[in-house]
């Protein structure tokens, strides 16, 4: 083999054998394989000079059960790969944890500065969601409502922006459902709704599927608890985005 060959070999082929283990413990994470995806990033960032490092504590963060486990991979990303694709999302990681721990003001900070450092960041619609939630929840409504009448604005499309729809204050004459719940899935066939909602049950929550008309088409909507007001709703949603579950508060009937 010639020289060029042999340092083509030396320098290439670790790098494809870097990129696939990374790729390939995504693929494991993507497909829910969580403990034989985490063994692969361990490996990955036992080389600190891998370029794609950054990408594997994030992931380790978002595999982490412990929050301070998980702070500790996202701070690892934003304190020393600050220009890394996944600076950004490790803050917003970093204040939904202190949301969960109902560290109000800390999330507040947090937000801001990631708004600040990252303006043209792509989540951020989340952003200022959670900004607004935050405000809101540290008693600083006036703030809160502010923040989340920006996102309804400027990301009328946004899923953020029908969830902060959800979080804004009842307006004077509006009349209440009896109570309100988390929506944490929508499907179009009933049998995926039935399978979201015997996984949800499998963790311990009370789950029902509730069958809705839009438009003409029959939807099956997974929600989650039933909570006789909004506020107790929304404390839930968060106690369950914290988990990773994603979900919407809404009006039961």
């Amino acid at each position: 083999m010639s020289r060029s060959r042999i340092i083509f070999a030396a320098f290439i082929i670790p790098a494809i054998l870097i990129a696939a283990n990374i790729d390939e413990a995504i693929r494991l994470f993507n497909a829910f394989q969580f403990e034989q995806s985490r063994e692969l990033f361990y490996e990955v960032v036992q080389d600190k000079t891998n370029p794609r490092i950054a990408e594997a504590y994030y992931y380790l963060g978002r595999l982490s059960v412990s929050p301070d486990s998980a702070l500790h991979y996202y701070r690892l990303v934003t304190n020393d790969f600050s220009e890394s694709r996944y600076a950004d999302i490790s803050h917003l990681e970093i204040a939904k944890i202190h949301i969960a721990r109902h560290s109000y003001t800390s999330s507040i900070i947090t937000l801001n500065g990631l708004l600040e450092k990252y303006p043209d960041t792509d989540v951020k619609d989340e952003v200022l969601f959670w900004l607004g939630v935050s405000y809101m929840s540290n008693d600083q409504e006036e703030q809160g409502v502010s923040v989340i009448k920006h996102l309804r604005t400027t990301y009328p499309q946004s899923i953020w922006s029908e969830r902060a729809a959800n979080v804004l204050p009842e307006t004077p004459g509006q009349t209440k459902r009896s109570y309100f719940t988390v929506q944490v899935g929508s499907y179009r066939n009933k049998d995926n709704a039935q399978r979201h909602a015997a996984e949800m049950r499998e963790h311990g929550f009370d789950t029902e599927v509730v069958e809705a008309l839009v438009k003409g088409t029959t939807y099956f909507r997974v929600w989650v608890g039933a909570f006789p007001t909004m506020e107790q709703a929304k404390a839930f949603s968060l106690r369950l985005d914290s988990l990773g579950i994603k979900g919407n508060v809404v009006k039961g009937y």
